[in-house]
């Protein structure tokens, strides 16, 4: 086996483990978002039922959206750097 087709082949694997650790890592901040959308609504119907008037009650579901989309957003920018 010569030396060219050995690197092709490591190159090949590498490649589709990075591939897999992409997908696997695509499928978990999936499933945060998810997440973070349901405890997102939950904050809104809960405020709701508890008298918070809607607009106030949206201003806080809305806060808490983008305070963790933010953080997620910056955690994802600093783990490519």
């Amino acid at each position: 086996m010569s030396e060219n087709t050995e690197t092709d082949g490591f190159d090949e694997l590498l490649g589709d483990i990075e591939d897999r650790f992409a997908e696997a890592l695509r499928l978990k901040r999936a499933k945060e978002v998810l997440e973070l959308a349901e405890v997102t609504g939950m904050i809104y119907t809960r405020a709701v039922s508890s008298g918070v008037p809607h607009d106030l009650a949206q201003a806080m579901a809305a806060g808490y959206w983008e305070l963790e989309m933010v953080g997620e957003t910056e955690a994802a920018t600093e783990d490519e750097d």
